[in-house]
């Protein structure tokens, strides 16, 4: 594991620990997750009248999980032409150069996007808490519970917690961690988009009554934690000083 100095710590572990503590204790006192989902629900006819709206449910829910996969998939495809094995010519292999610089960037890149997403669908699954639009407040049938609350005896798990559709695009912040070692402005980039594009599909999912803010948060912390362990058990920049 590389040594990184006390500012890295400070920003990607003690920060985000903070901000962990701020969504357990302080957010749920602010009633942020009613009053956001709020305009979204329809009193009178007591349902998400957005639920099954065209755009929502295709363009910013289904559209954009296959524009993330696909760039998942872009990088796998990255790091397969990046190959030595593909590089027999000399004039094949100076047009590939520019991958075999960054190949194993793209692979991280690729387990990390698969890993986080993988671990919030495995979190949802195994999830007691219900998606706002199944619960009795907003004319389902499932209670709501606390954070680290129990299901009431007779209920049935709902498995919608954390948001697994933001996931997809917070794992862009993998590309924050892949490129901050040799392609800064990127990183920042990536850091940029993946909270752009987590932020806005889970707030898509809101408006649908998928999914309350909350939802989304906490994975948005769950990603970068998952994120920042890979990075550190395995940097996506080859340490020439042990070549």
């Amino acid at each position: 594991m590389r040594l990184h100095p006390p500012q890295f710590w400070l920003l990607h572990f003690a920060l985000p620990l903070v901000l962990a503590l701020l969504l357990v204790i302080a957010y749920p006192l602010t009633g942020l997750d009613s009053l956001l989902i709020a305009q979204y629900y329809d009193t009178q006819t007591l349902v998400f009248p957005l639920k099954n709206d065209w755009f929502l449910e295709n363009v910013m829910h289904l559209y954009l999980k296959y524009l993330m996969v696909g760039i998942g998939f872009l990088m796998l495809g990255l790091w397969l032409l990046g190959l030595n094995f593909w590089t027999s010519g000399k004039t094949f292999q100076r047009k590939l150069s520019w991958l075999q610089s960054y190949n194993r960037q793209f692979i991280w890149l690729f387990v990390a996007m698969v890993v986080s997403t993988s671990v919030i669908s495995a979190l949802k699954h195994f999830s007691e808490h219900a998606c706002p639009w199944d619960l009795i407040l907003y004319g389902g049938t499932q209670p709501l519970i606390a954070l680290f609350g129990s299901l009431p005896t007779g209920a049935s798990a709902g498995h919608c917690f954390p948001g697994g559709h933001a996931s997809g695009g917070f794992a862009l912040m993998a590309f924050y961690f892949g490129f901050r070692d040799t392609l800064p402005k990127l990183a920042k980039i990536g850091l940029i988009l993946g909270l752009l594009f987590g932020l806005m599909m889970g707030w898509s999912q809101m408006m649908r009554g998928a999914h309350f803010m909350s939802h989304n948060l906490w994975t948005a912390w769950i990603v970068w934690m998952i994120l920042l362990v890979q990075y550190l058990l395995w940097s996506p920049k080859v340490d020439t000083t042990k070549i």
